[in-house]
């Protein structure tokens, strides 16, 4: 994919969701099922793209209740990744959640994913907790750390 072609993110369209399920496939050990993408849509959770020359090259997936925003899952594809993709995902989720009433934006990330848990304290968020044996792994179980960013200062 050629870095030059303009990003777009827009919301998520249910045809958008084979696409997103390669993705996850792809990059995750235990992924999200084509079918758990499918519930997942027919319940009402939000979904990002970000898609490049007509390709759907990243997405996010949102659940909102009341004032609390969790970010579902995210993916970008591994042959556009490290190109700033995943930030303007989580920027866009971001900011459609404060117009919306979101205080705070919550998520899960694996223990062992260091780039994620990184890319999201650059964004703002901070570590506050731990879920232990969350995640299936390879070897058995493993923890994900709780992190949050703060949308609406007044609101927490």
């Amino acid at each position: 994919m050629n870095s030059a072609t303009p990003l777009l993110i827009r919301p998520l369209a249910e045809t958008d969701l084979p696409a997103m399920a390669a993705i996850e496939a792809a990059l995750q050990a235990f992924p999200w099922t084509a079918l758990q993408f499918i519930q997942s849509y027919a319940e009402g959770h939000r979904g990002w793209i970000a898609e490049q020359a007509g390709e759907v090259i990243g997405f996010a997936v949102t659940s909102q209740v009341l004032d609390e925003l969790s970010l579902l899952t995210l993916g970008v594809r591994q042959d556009c990744q490290r190109r700033g993709i995943a930030r303007q995902l989580v920027e866009t989720v971001a900011e459609q959640g404060r117009e919306e009433g979101a205080a705070v934006m919550i998520l899960e990330v694996r223990k062992s994913n260091a780039a994620a848990r990184s890319l999201y304290r650059r964004l703002g968020f901070v570590e506050n907790g731990l879920r232990k044996g969350y995640y299936r792994a390879a070897e058995g179980r493993e923890d994900a750390v709780l992190m949050a960013l703060i949308l609406d200062e007044g609101g927490r």
